[in-house]
C-alpha cells in the first residue's frame, strides 16, 4: 500500500470516528435542549436500574451455587451492596445528576481533543482544517464547563449547552463528510502525479 493511501485511510478512519462521536453528542444535545431536567433524570434512572439488575444477578448466581461453592464467595454481599446503591440512586436521582454531567463533559472533551488532533494532522489535505480546529476548541470549552460547573447547572444552562452541542455536532458531521470527500480527491491527484512521473 502506498504512503499516500495509508495516510488517507488513517485520516478517513479518524473522520468516521468523529462522525460517530458527533452523532452521540447530537443526541445528548437534543435531550438537553428539549428535555433538560428530564434527560438527566432519565439517564440516572437507567443507571440505577442497571445497578439493581447487576445486584439481582449476583444474588441469583450466589443461590445457584452449592454450599461448598458459597464458602468464601462474596457474591451475596456484593449483590446486596450493588442493589442497595442502585435503589438509593433510583429513589434519590439528584445524587447522581452532577456525576452524569461530569461523565458527559469528559466524553465531550475526549472527542474534542481527538478532533483537534485530527484537524492538525490533515491540514495538508484540506484548507478547512482551521474550521475543524476552531470547532474542536469550542466543543472542548463546553466539555470543560460541564465538568467543573456541573453542580451549578440550571435547566437554562443545560438547554444552552444542548443547543451548542447540537449545532457543533451537525457542523462536525457535515465537515467530516466534506473532509472525507476532499481526502479521496487529493489522494487520486497524488496518485496521478506519481503515475505521470513513472
Amino acid at each position: 500500500m502506498k504512503l499516500s493511501e495509508i495516510i488517507a485511510k488513517n485520516a478517513k478512519n479518524g473522520e468516521k470516528s468523529i462522525i460517530m462521536g458527533s452523532v452521540l453528542t447530537l443526541i445528548i444535545g437534543i435531550m438537553l435542549t428539549f428535555y433538560p431536567g428530564g434527560s438527566i433524570s432519565l439517564m440516572t434512572k437507567i443507571i440505577s436500574i442497571g445497578l439493581m439488575l447487576v445486584g439481582i444477578y449476583e444474588l441469583i448466581m450466589f443461590f445457584k451455587q452449592s454450599k461448598e461453592e458459597r464458602l468464601g464467595n462474596a457474591s451475596f454481599s456484593l449483590g446486596v451492596i450493588i442493589f442497595a446503591i442502585g435503589l438509593y440512586i433510583f429513589i434519590n436521582d439528584s445524587a447522581l445528576t452532577s456525576f452524569i454531567f461530569k461523565i458527559i463533559g469528559i466524553m465531550v472533551c475526549i472527542k474534542s481533543v481527538y478532533k483537534i488532533q485530527l484537524a492538525l494532522s490533515v491540514k495538508d489535505y484540506s484548507p478547512s482544517w482551521k474550521y475543524a480546529l476552531v470547532s474542536g476548541i469550542v466543543v472542548l470549552s463546553i466539555g470543560i464547563v460541564m465538568i467543573f460547573y456541573s453542580g451549578e447547572f440550571a435547566n437554562t444552562i443545560a438547554t444552552i449547552i444542548g443547543l451548542c452541542l447540537m449545532v457543533s455536532s451537525i457542523y462536525e458531521i457535515i465537515e467530516s463528510l466534506s473532509m472525507i470527500k476532499k481526502i479521496n480527491t487529493t489522494t487520486k491527484a497524488i496518485d496521478a502525479v506519481f503515475i505521470e512521473k513513472k
